[in-house]
């Protein structure tokens, strides 16, 4: 399992990576445009906006994985271990049930949108809601190792949510 997540870790990394850069020369090119060719690239926010919601939702996942998110550790960290184990693991209960919530939800808003096009672009809706769906399937199974990974005793208690 681990070997499982820490490849998909690998690809999203990367993607990320991918869509900053991509980000960042759509941007560039977009102010470029502006100003000094003062002509604007009508598809060019849209995307960016567009590749922003990927960007957000598939580096969330990461920084699930990786323990980056921000928490308050005051309260949990002088707790007895027991305590602290549980209150770790309903955490991570929680958020498992809230990113399948939205995991849902998000595929069936893409199903509805399939064909209704973007403004500028005009391509479905869904492809923007894949942003969504991909970033919460990661975040999904994230949780999944985590909690596996504790139950199995290979999890040392880091998380305070």
């Amino acid at each position: 399992m681990e070997r499982f997540l820490s490849g998909i870790d690998w690809i999203t990394d990367k993607v990320t990576l991918l869509i900053l850069i991509l980000l960042n020369l759509i941007v560039g090119l977009q102010v470029f445009s502006r100003y000094v060719l003062n002509h604007s690239l009508f598809w060019s926010e849209e995307l960016a906006r567009y590749l922003f919601i990927y960007l957000v939702f598939l580096s969330g996942s990461l920084a699930l994985r990786q323990d980056r998110h921000i928490q308050v550790t005051a309260f949990v960290d002088i707790l007895p271990v027991p305590l602290k184990r549980a209150i770790i693991v309903g955490g991570e209960l929680l958020m498992l049930g809230f990113a399948g919530v939205v995991l849902v939800e998000s595929i069936r808003l893409a199903a509805m949108v399939w064909t209704v096009p973007t403004a500028a672009m005009e391509i479905p809706w869904s492809f923007v809601y894949l942003g969504i769906i991909l970033g919460m399937a990661v975040m999904v199974l994230a949780l999944v190792g985590s909690l596996w990974a504790r139950f199995m005793g290979r999890r040392e208690e880091r998380r305070a949510w």
